[in-house]
């Protein structure tokens, strides 16, 4: 494939050579009246749908302008807007230099549509995706969240409706880098993962790159995303803030200006309060007892920026939040089943940047941060009733019909049945300290030098102790995908990775741009070093049409604190881990984008990701029982322990703890998207189409394993329309064909081992009841994992918003129907035996029925 890249990099050399331009170049300097640089300024050139947007030190370059007068617009956030027109002569570059003047804008909720700023021709970056914050505030069904709207982009999927999890291209949750200004996240999620800790009304870019990604990013195999805190607002003063309440949480934002040193505050807190709503009834309902916290969480964000002097500008980041559930069953509950929770996480993170300008063509940026994500949980309870229920529901017993059954079988000499019991407690911190330096370097007009490097300090920690029952262990062992869990555990590690990485992006002609870089990152928990080249090249071959293309090894370190996203548990202590490789990736990527009009973009791109090392659970050979029916017995027997042999011991595949590199894989697909703009005047229809058709295995022990999301086609259509100045209706669709899923083979007796109160030996049995043998679902050997396929999967979400001005504050109120046809999706299939009849009785498990929430902000 590499091969394949370079030749795709010379075809590009030598049509650009052949090409015949009249184009010319524009560049400049967009500043204030103190001639500070303007971050984030907009440049348009409305006619050609053309755009830039300036860098940190207020540049902006645009490339391969038809020559010819043009319209240019400039725009930024609290200032007035700039509209003139310019003169572009073929073969020259024109400079511009604009100030702005500050002024008193009211941001307008109205003005939210699904944008993407266009890219410049000369990014050689491929597989960008850019979301304006606005976009998760207002968009349908996405619950005000960053990463659900993220959900809808190509190449992007979520595990679940209960999950805020990102599936970037064939890769799990844990192969993708989150940042927050820099500061790298290794769990960026709340409510269990049901939403993202990021706020959009604090949020003033949303960058994903979904593949090919620079230099820069290191030590994971998938994806970057790249979020950061905007600054605060000074345009209204000292202080200012805005309000957003609806069913589930309220959010407060303040923020204004410093009086002194050039700066500004943003402050934000959040809390969910249903638990607040519903805790009383529970308890009043006998459902619960004592005090009771349902998931919520709370959090707080705070920003601070600062100029003390030209060239320099500081900020400070601080996040700060908790998780907290507390649950217990109550003894006038309706069911026999019971549970016990006591959960604490935190998320907390400190970050100190110093941006240095010291000129035009250099810019550096140098960051230290600290990270800790921790918590504990305790939990315990008893469960297993729908194994005792013979009815045609399956459902679990309830607590009546529970000890009326004990009461029975008590009465007629019978061992009484009992439920599963479980307990446990676990524990973890994970914790990295880490200091960073970016440098930009212009060097000529042909090239600009992007270097830098990057010191982590990581300790992580995790401690658990878990008690199951024999038979909950025997539930656990029938089936191949469950993973292996330790009854104990108190395992921390202290080390540290070192990176530095180099690229150059060269403007070898006219149309064509080259980056070309490489990064070398140092594990200590593997006591190695790995050298990971990097190329891409983007070609304009119209002023509208771009082609691009990227090729690049990534690798990603195994660490405690990537298990949280892949939901499996690893030693990483052991001297096992010395002989472990990093996970490695090969990304190539092509693909074309073009402007079809002034409203419409339209891009295609295909990719293959090539996977080698991955880090599974080691298969040992193990002891494993077996039983067979004894022959030419009538059918009835069989379900007695009369019809079965003792059980025996044979070697058979068992999971461990121990991570080695024992899989290899591969993704590929191809992507299309459709993107409408809005009009200048906000009306009318827009929001944009995504398709994807993909494909995703993993190779282990000689088996080709379906990826756990590996969806074939996958379809978004997000969109809106201005009903009218105070009305907006928004609406998702969303579509994909079933994940994969593991069903049963059969039935066969559930083995318990227990200890033989005589002997004190451990022997293993065939487990009964007053029924005769008890039966666990087959779910096969590892071979049959992933074998089958969920439902398909589809939903609609619609929204409306209406605005209005009340007490001189500007008042949004909105309507939101999550899956407004009442769509039963599935999230899974789970199995009983009916003891009859020795049939598998099917249940499904479905994800979010149809869900209306209403809510306001107010801006004050």
């Amino acid at each position: 494939m590499m091969r394949a890249s370079f030749f795709l990099l010379h075809t590009l050399l030598i049509t650009a050579l052949t090409a015949n331009s009249q184009f010319g170049h524009l560049e400049g300097t967009i500043t204030d009246q103190e001639r500070k640089p303007i971050v984030g300024a907009t440049i348009k050139l409305p006619d050609l749908q053309r755009g830039a947007v300036t860098r940190s030190d207020g540049t902006f370059s645009i490339r391969n302008i038809p020559a010819g007068r043009h319209r240019i617009e400039v725009s930024a956030i609290g200032y007035d807007r700039y509209l003139s027109t310019i003169t572009i002569t073929a073969g020259k570059t024109e400079q511009f230099r604009i100030i702005l003047r500050q002024a008193s804008i009211e941001s307008q909720a109205v003005e939210v549509t699904a944008t993407r700023r266009l890219q410049e021709q000369t990014d050689t970056r491929t597989s960008v995706l850019t979301v304006d914050p606005r976009e998760a505030k207002y968009k349908a069904g996405g619950i005000e969240d960053v990463f659900r709207t993220l959900q809808n982009l190509p190449g992007v999927t979520a595990p679940s409706d209960f999950s805020s999890q990102l599936v970037i291209r064939g890769s799990g949750p844990d192969q993708n880098l989150i940042l927050l200004d820099n500061i790298e996240l290794f769990n960026p999620y709340r409510l269990y993962g049901f939403i993202s800790l990021f706020n959009p009304e604090t949020v003033s870019s949303i960058s994903l790159l979904t593949g090919g990604f620079p230099a820069q990013y290191g030590d994971r195999l998938s994806a970057v995303l790249d979020v950061r805190n905007r600054d605060g607002l000074t345009d209204k003063g000292y202080i200012t803030g805005k309000l957003n309440v609806n069913i589930t949480n309220a959010n407060v934002i303040t923020e204004g200006a410093l009086p002194f040193w050039n700066g500004s505050w943003l402050l934000s807190s959040r809390r969910t309060y249903y638990d607040l709503i519903a805790g009383p009834i529970l308890r009043a309902t006998g459902a619960v007892d004592g005090d009771v916290a349902l998931p919520n969480f709370r959090d707080l964000q705070l920003k601070l920026t600062l100029a003390p002097a030209t060239g320099h500008r500081i900020s400070a980041t601080v996040l700060t939040s908790r998780d907290n559930t507390e649950f217990t069953s109550g003894v006038s509950r309706k069911t026999a089943d019971s549970v016990s929770i006591v959960d604490r996480s935190y998320n907390d993170a400190y970050g100190l940047t110093w941006q240095w300008t010291p000129s035009r063509s250099f810019v550096s940026n140098v960051g230290l941060s600290y990270y800790a994500n921790y918590g504990a949980n305790s939990f315990g309870g008893v469960g297993g009733s729908a194994q005792l229920n013979s009815s045609a529901d399956g459902g679990p017993l309830s607590n009546e019909d529970f000890k009326r059954l004990q009461d029975s079988l008590r009465q007629a000499g019978v061992d009484v049945p009992t439920l599963f019991s479980v307990r446990g407690e676990s524990g973890f911190r994970f914790q990295k300290t880490s200091l960073k330096l970016d440098n930009s370097y212009q060097l000529d007009s042909l090239h600009t030098l992007d270097f830098g490097l990057q010191q982590d300090w990581l300790y992580t920690a995790v401690t658990a102790y878990f008690d199951f029952d024999p038979r909950l262990k025997a539930l656990r062992a029938s089936n191949p995908s469950a993973p292996p869990l330790p009854e104990s555990v108190e395992q921390g590690i202290n080390y540290f990775r070192s990176g530095l990485y180099a690229q150059d992006r060269w403007r070898v002609l006219e149309q064509l741009t080259v980056t070309i870089g490489a990064r070398f990152d140092y594990y200590a928990l593997l006591q190695k070093g790995y050298l990971a080249p990097r190329l891409s090249a983007s070609y304009a071959l119209s002023p509208t049409t771009t082609l691009r293309a990227a090729w690049g090894i990534y690798y990603q370190s195994p660490g405690y604190e990537k298990l949280f996203d892949q939901q499996v548990f690893l030693d990483l202590t052991s001297d096992n881990v010395r002989s472990l490789r990093a996970e490695r990736a090969v990304h190539n990527i092509i693909g074309i984008e073009h402007q079809l009009s002034r409203q419409w973009l339209f891009r295609v791109e295909g990719y293959y990701k090539g996977f080698s090392d991955l880090i599974l659970p080691k298969v040992v050979q193990g002891t494993i029982w077996k039983v067979e029916k004894i022959p030419g017995l009538p059918d009835s027997l069989y379900r007695t322990r009369d019809g079965w042999t003792q059980p025996v011991a044979t070697i058979g595949d068992s999971l461990t703890t121990i991570p080695v590199n024992s899989a290899t894989g591969e993704s590929y697909g191809i992507e299309l998207f459709l993107q409408k703009f809005p009009e200048a005047s906000n009306s009318g229809l827009y929001g944009w189409v995504a398709y994807s058709f993909a494909f995703a295995n993993r190779f282990r022990d000689g088996l080709a394993i379906p990826f756990n999301f590996d969806r074939r086609h996958t379809l978004s259509i997000v969109g809106g329309y201005r009903i009218s100045e105070n009305l907006d209706l928004s609406f998702t669709f969303t579509y994909g064909s079933g994940f994969p899923w593991t069903y049963p083979v059969g039935i066969k007796p559930r083995i318990v081992q227990v200890r033989n109160p005589e002997t004190g030996q451990v022997e293993a049995k065939i487990d009964t009841d007053w029924r005769g043998v008890v039966f666990d679902v087959d779910r096969g050997s590892l071979a049959n994992i992933n074998r089958g396929r969920l439902p398909d999967y589809h939903r609609l979400d619609v929204r409306l918003t209406t605005y209005t001005n009340w007490f001189g504050w500007r008042w949004s109120w909105y309507l939101d129907v999550i899956n407004v046809y009442n769509r039963q999706n599935v999230i899974g299939v789970f199995y009983r035996v009916n003891r009859e009849t020795l049939e598998l009785l099917e249940r499904r498990s479905t994800m979010l029925p149809i869900l209306p929430t209403v809510g306001f902000s107010v801006t004050f």
